[in-house]
């Protein structure tokens, strides 16, 4: 699947900054004619406190597209991914 490159970019920033498992992709809103409008992003770290990380990463990083990010610890992830509600 081909990204929009402001996804790209903010993903390998949030890469460099707090070292993630996984990056996940889970939601992005397009006008009619195709254009980005916003995205939300999925960030797996280790372990730590998820909303210190979330924070860390809405105040260091930018994006001219609006976009939302939630954090689970690696455990937090496996849990969730293998509930099956």
């Amino acid at each position: 699947m081909v990204y929009d490159d402001r996804i790209t970019k903010l993903c390998e920033e949030i890469a460099g900054l707090v070292r993630p498992v996984r990056i996940i992709i889970f939601n992005e809103k397009h006008t009619p004619a195709g254009d980005l409008i916003s995205f939300k992003l999925c960030v797996v770290v280790r372990d730590g406190e998820c909303i210190k990380v979330e924070q860390k990463i809405y105040l260091a990083q930018e994006c001219e597209v609006p976009f939302d990010v939630r954090v689970y610890t690696d455990e937090q992830w496996k849990n969730a991914i293998e509930d099956p509600d």
